[in-house]
């Protein structure tokens, strides 16, 4: 079964021959590994380190790079990337193009079939004129960006054969990929070791500069990192708010909430950053619910 969500997501468009060179300055990312054929995760960092805005970097075509950044966050990204921009021989815009999930065992072939194309390992991109796809972390997901001319003929071929999900569906599938976006209530809050983004490839420690790079390097060289996202399960029926405070036996703040979905009536997943010696037994806000700890498809690395 194949399932199609319309993302609340929004992009903000790089374009020209510095686009390359001028996000390698600016975020987490290695920019050299970015190409129309390759996708990277990533992020923008303030000085002391911690994420401002997540994004998916697609090249869509070439020396055009797309970043899938979340609606909310998107002014605060263009505007903090227009301050520098002027230096480099590259423009930013915001384009009217849709933002697609594509999740299931049998979007595979239902994507090839409609497109003639479907990327089939992680970060892998194809694309054509009016349609670019990308393979995304987890299980059996897909990203799909559609010129705002061909979106809604896509969208009906896709409807057609696809059942039609909800952003909640999205996020359980981001939940089981541990994948954690920067959302508006979490922005300048974590380090992107904490959130797992090493182990998702959105951060490169050989690149050279960028904004937050002395302080997010240092940890990874010098210190030793004590928390991260784990995902979880807990019984409730609703979701918690982000930077809900996650707690130990005996009461102390351990960690915090980052991402929540509804995986049934009665049952929420989350990841939450939280300090791995106290991971097995951790308990959800004032109501002191039990968390159960769920596994990773990725191990974290952690320097001694």
């Amino acid at each position: 079964m194949s399932a199609i969500i319309r993302l609340t997501d929004a992009l903000l468009n790089i374009q020209g021959i510095d686009a390359h060179k001028f996000l390698q300055g600016q975020t987490t990312t290695d920019f050299k590994e970015v190409t129309p054929e390759q996708s990277r995760l990533g992020g923008y960092a303030n000085l002391k380190g911690r994420l401002v805005f997540s994004f998916r970097a697609i090249e869509w075509p070439a020396q055009s790079i797309h970043l899938v950044i979340n609606q909310a966050l998107l002014a605060t990204a263009k505007n903090t990337l227009q301050k520098y921009i002027i230096f480099s021989k590259a423009q930013i815009n915001t384009p009217e193009t849709s933002v697609i999930g594509v999740l299931g065992a049998e979007s595979e072939k239902l994507l090839t079939e409609l497109f003639g194309f479907c990327p089939t390992t992680i970060n892998q991109t194809l694309s054509n004129e009016q349609i670019s796809l990308t393979r995304v972390d987890g299980d059996s997901r897909w990203l799909l960006l559609v010129k705002a001319e061909f979106s809604e003929t896509v969208w009906q071929q896709l409807s057609q054969q696809a059942t039609i999900a909800s952003i909640n569906d999205w996020r359980l599938a981001q939940i089981a990929a541990g994948e954690t976006p920067v959302l508006a209530e979490t922005t300048e809050l974590y380090q992107p070791q904490e959130l797992n983004y090493l182990a998702l490839n959105a951060i490169s420690y050989n690149k050279g500069c960028y904004t937050g790079q002395e302080i997010i390097a240092r940890l990874y060289f010098r210190g030793k990192l004590k928390q991260w996202v784990h995902r979880f399960t807990v019984k409730l029926s609703e979701l918690p708010a982000l930077n809900t405070v996650i707690y130990d036996a005996t009461g102390h703040s351990q960690g915090h909430v980052v991402l929540a979905a509804q995986a049934d009536a009665h049952t929420v997943e989350l990841l939450a950053i939280v300090r791995h010696d106290h991971c097995q037994q951790v308990f959800l806000g004032e109501e002191k619910l039990p968390l159960q700890l769920l596994d990773l498809p990725y191990m974290v690395e952690v320097k001694e």
